[in-house]
């Protein structure tokens, strides 16, 4: 996947992000959470909505992002 981000979207730099499930919890809820990978390519510079609250926006929907890496041969 990294390879095709980097073919496809000309070597972008990009935050490469583990979610783990919660330290502490009730037991029945831990049972149900999962850990996931994130890669966000930063297509765009960093602007004031991102700098203030540490959230990204991804201007690309997550279809047409699968769209674009398919076609890509490695």
């Amino acid at each position: 996947m990294l390879r095709k981000i980097s073919l496809q979207l000309n070597d972008p730099p990009f935050n490469f992000m583990i979610h783990t499930s919660p330290l502490h919890g009730d037991e029945s809820e831990l049972a149900y959470t999962h850990w996931f990978i994130q890669i966000v390519p930063q297509l765009i510079g960093t602007a004031g909505f991102e700098l203030a609250t540490g959230c990204y926006i991804n201007p690309v929907f997550p279809e047409d992002a699968a769209k674009i890496l398919r076609e890509v041969n490695v």
